[in-house]
């Protein structure tokens, strides 16, 4: 019998949206990921999108950018770690542009 995420993932590929769903769970994993990492200042920031291989994330200040550019290898082994089958290999951080 072939375990269900084998099944799944063939049946993502199948219907070619296999990539897309990665690059969802990627996003979905930052909250924890970050929150694993930097704390409770990891509430402040939001991950945005999937750019090819890099994770968007917007942060509300260049302080707390730089605080995560140096934690970035830790945060995208936790990222591998959480969604494996999202190709992410860099992050980019930026501002956090507040609602109108």
């Amino acid at each position: 019998m072939r375990p269900l995420a084998d099944a799944l993932r063939g049946t993502l590929a199948a219907l070619g949206i296999r990539g897309a769903v990665a690059k969802a769970g990627v996003v979905a994993a930052w909250p924890a990921a970050a929150r694993a990492c930097i704390g409770e200042d990891a509430s402040r920031t939001r991950a945005l999108a999937v750019e090819g291989d890099t994770l968007v994330v917007a942060v509300p200040s260049p302080v707390l950018a730089q605080e995560l550019r140096l934690h970035s290898e830790q945060l995208l082994r936790d990222l591998a770690g959480r969604a494996p089958d999202a190709t992410v290999h860099t992050i980019r951080f930026v501002p956090l542009r507040s609602p109108r």
